[in-house]
């Protein structure tokens, strides 16, 4: 699979007066990321998809170039059974995987086999093929790929119930090759391996139709100074619903998804509590709450053309030192600010799309920022608006 996309972004100014650095590539079309897959059937009951990436903008240099690098992605390692007579169909399994709902049978929270970006998961100033910005800050649900390995245990009976129960630690030392191409040096680092994650969903089949309520969540618990595994950390707890609609039968395709994700955020007392001899000033609450909720419906026509919108908004706790915009070692306003220190953000994200065969995808999707960094003017205190981040994302998605 490869990708070759372009960013124009609706205002470079005002901002921090380096419109270089904050918009890099700003109009070009570049190649950006390409995978290689494998997948299948090792024995009757052992299957593997693994996923090789590179991207071509992951880093960039102090003289301000771009480096590509690859690295492992997505992997699931699975034992999967089935005993089925006439009276129910029982489906157990277990994965060994590097992404908290890699293993989902549905396609609403974690998008980890998304091919192009209607959802950027955290906020990206590099303009490495997406849009320039997004979302502030995400659950950690949705951050957990680059840093974990873990184990997770499911059934699925009649088609109906589908229960999860999984637990992760971090992706190094005997499970490094899951890093996703990250080094253990610059690795986030989960503490102990019971991270627990879990996922409950009510499944129902009808004829074209399909429709599936659930709940999910994980609590994960970060080293702070991360990649050391000592000293503070950060406690979170995600609790998630979500909901998805297919309606399949030629020439007419619809889909409709939606995911709510209410985060708690608990620290340490070193880096919150100014009276604690070793604070170190990362937060200005004890603990703080994030919400992220996403919608989205697609229609497509004889498999070929193809429209979809979708809106993502997130609320969370004001906090001065976790949502800042103070000035950074050279005076200068910390690119998109935050003057209202909240990460409150609203994006409509309308797409058109068309697929003249089955291996190509071409599409274009239109990022309307109606809010961000809590305000839809002056959000950063120097005089950008949220519409300002407003971005057009063209793409090209070939695969074989």
């Amino acid at each position: 699979m490869a990708t070759a996309s372009g960013s124009s972004v609706s205002s470079k100014t005002p901002g921090t007066g380096d419109t270089n650095a904050d918009f890099p590539q700003n109009g070009l079309m570049h190649f950006t990321t390409a995978s290689i897959f494998a997948g299948g059937k090792i024995t009757d009951n052992i299957g593997l998809f693994g996923q090789w990436t590179y991207n071509a903008y992951k880093q960039q240099d102090p003289d301000g170039s771009w480096a590509g690098h690859s690295g492992s992605d997505q992997f699931d390692l699975r034992y999967a059974d089935r005993f089925i007579d006439e009276n129910q169909d029982l489906i157990v399994g277990a994965s060994l995987n590097n992404n908290p709902g890699v293993t989902d049978v549905w396609n609403t929270f974690n998008s980890a086999f998304q091919s192009v970006p209607s959802y950027v998961p955290a906020s990206n100033a590099a303009g490495n093929g997406g849009p320039f910005v997004s979302v502030p800050a995400t659950p950690i649900l949705l951050q957990m790929g680059p840093a974990s390995a873990g184990l997770d245990a499911y059934v699925f009976w009649n088609n109906t119930i589908y229960a999860e129960l999984g637990f992760y630690q971090t992706s190094n030392r005997m499970f490094s090759f899951m890093s996703q191409g990250i080094p253990d040096s610059d690795m986030p680092k989960l503490k102990g391996n019971l991270n627990p994650y879990w996922r409950l969903a009510l499944n129902h089949d009808w004829g074209a139709n399909s429709a599936m309520v659930g709940l999910f969540g994980i609590n994960a618990e970060i080293y702070a100074n991360s990649p050391t595994t000592s000293g503070p950390s950060t406690r979170f707890r995600d609790i998630g619903v979500d909901a998805q609609y297919q309606y399949i039968l030629d020439p007419h395709t619809i889909s409709a998804q939606f995911s709510y994700i209410r985060e708690n955020q608990r620290y340490s007392d070193e880096l919150w509590d100014a009276n604690n001899p070793n604070y170190t000033g990362n937060f200005a609450n004890g603990s703080n709450t994030l919400d992220f909720l996403r919608l989205k419906a697609t229609y497509v026509y004889q498999a070929k053309y193809g429209a979809s919108l979708g809106y993502a908004a997130v609320r969370g706790s004001a906090d001065t030192l976790a949502y800042t915009s103070s000035p950074d070692g050279n005076g200068n306003p910390v690119p998109f600010g935050n003057a209202g220190s909240t990460p409150n953000t609203r994006i409509w994200i309308p797409e058109v799309f068309w697929t003249p065969i089955q291996n190509i995808r071409v599409g274009m999707q239109y990022f309307k920022f109606t809010e961000f960094n809590g305000s839809t003017t002056n959000y950063d205190g120097n005089g950008r608006n949220a519409s300002d981040n407003n971005t057009v994302f063209f793409y090209i998605w070939g695969a074989y």
